[in-house]
């Protein structure tokens, strides 16, 4: 961030907060997406995942000794919320506060003191798409507590004090990889993370002339959501069955797909596909990373496309305006790969394009869904160029 548009920053601040204190902490959190792979309880698995270039940035100051209120402003919303760290519960009126609160009284309940703070946020996150906008603020509370009391936790501790202040807090079941990439990606980077062995690493990727860019509809339908969760109880049935056949089978991540062909017999038409689904896409999140690894962006586009119709022909989350998206991208020559993510649930695809296209692809892929469903399309680009950055502002210089 360039010291012009820190200052614009802290003059936000300014406007929102009394001028006191010698200095401001700041950290920028980037958003992020899910490229390969998936992860949830009964498939500890291996996902590649990659930060876009929008971000949300949090300052704070420290108010008086002794003092418990946080108050938090969002820019986004305009919107100033007032908490008390003495009193560590959720309040619906608080809306996208709570996650933030949630993390400091999980904070407090590990022994970590947190301080009253004033709290500026601008999130330029988009949350037309799971792009991890509320967990870029989880991330970036921790980050200003530990700055502000002087004790520090891992990047691997923050994501599950993260993760578990959802679960306590907010009744949400999160997995710990929507908060990983954002916390260690570096630029020019993706992020690989394997959630059984709990090892995350940065892969660099040249890009060259390409990009990724996310088309999304923002539309979230019900019945999908319903499919979704569906499957996670038809894997569950699988696991269990499996697991009776050999108690060491805890989940798909304990199969490969040469093993799991020994034992499909023991399950329904269904339940084989679904399995076979999670089973593969763990080892196309390890070629994907080896692929990376050697520079071999053809094979990396390639695994991506394998992984688009597996995810078709195995999942069947079929769409009527998620597949016009996809088919109308794959009839598109510049556009390299493309993948739903999220699942479907709300009409996103991630893809890699020419860079120098951008504007004709879009403008193409935009009128034409929108002539066949009559609906618009949002896009994010990103271009790996971004990454957690950790900002001190010295008031008296920020005056002068």
């Amino acid at each position: 961030m360039t010291q012009k548009l820190m200052f614009n920053e802290v003059k936000k601040f300014f406007q929102v907060f009394e001028k006191k204190g010698d200095l401001i902490i700041g950290v920028k959190v980037p958003g992020s997406v899910q490229i390969l792979g998936d992860i949830f309880a009964y498939n500890k698995g291996k996902i590649i995942s990659g930060v876009i270039d929008k971000s949300v940035l949090i300052l704070a100051q420290k108010r008086k000794e002794g003092d418990r209120i946080v108050n938090f402003y969002s820019q986004k919303y305009d919107e100033k919320i007032r908490i008390s760290l003495n009193e560590p519960q959720f309040k619906e009126e608080n809306g996208w506060a709570n996650f933030m609160s949630g993390v400091l009284f999980m904070l407090e309940g590990l022994s970590k003191k947190v301080s009253g703070m004033n709290v500026y946020i601008d999130n330029k996150i988009s949350d037309l798409f799971n792009a991890n906008s509320n967990e870029a603020l989880e991330i970036g509370i921790v980050d200003i507590s530990q700055k502000l009391n002087d004790w520090t936790l891992s990047e691997l501790e923050i994501a599950e004090v993260c993760m578990e202040s959802e679960k306590k807090f907010l009744a949400k079941e999160k997995n710990i990889s929507k908060y990983i990439p954002a916390i260690i990606a570096k630029k020019d980077n993706l992020v690989y993370y394997d959630c059984l062995n709990k090892n995350a690493e940065n892969i660099k990727m040249d890009l060259n002339n390409l990009c990724f860019v996310v088309f999304s509809s923002g539309i979230k339908k019900k019945q999908q959501e319903e499919k979704v969760n569906e499957i996670f109880l038809e894997i569950k049935e699988a696991v269990e069955i499996l697991n009776k056949v050999d108690p060491k089978i805890e989940g798909l991540h304990n199969l490969n797909i040469e093993q799991f062909d020994k034992l499909r017999s023991h399950l329904t038409i269904p339940l084989r596909k679904r399995c076979a689904y999670f089973i593969s896409e763990n080892g196309r999140a390890e070629n994907a990373r080896m692929a990376l690894q050697k520079g071999d962006l053809k094979q990396f586009i390639d695994i991506i496309n394998d992984s688009e119709k597996n995810l078709k022909n195995r999942l069947e989350l079929v769409d009527e305006e998620n597949e016009i998206l996809v088919d109308i991208i794959q009839d598109i020559p510049e556009i390299k790969a493309v993948r739903l993510i999220n699942y479907g649930l709300d009409g996103s695809v991630v893809t890699i394009l020419e860079k120098d296209k951008i504007e004709m692809i879009e403008s193409k892929v935009k009128k034409t869904f929108f002539t066949r469903t009559g609906l618009d399309l949002n896009t994010e680009i990103f271009t790996l160029n971004n990454e957690i950055e950790r900002i001190n502002i010295n008031i008296e210089e920020f005056t002068r």
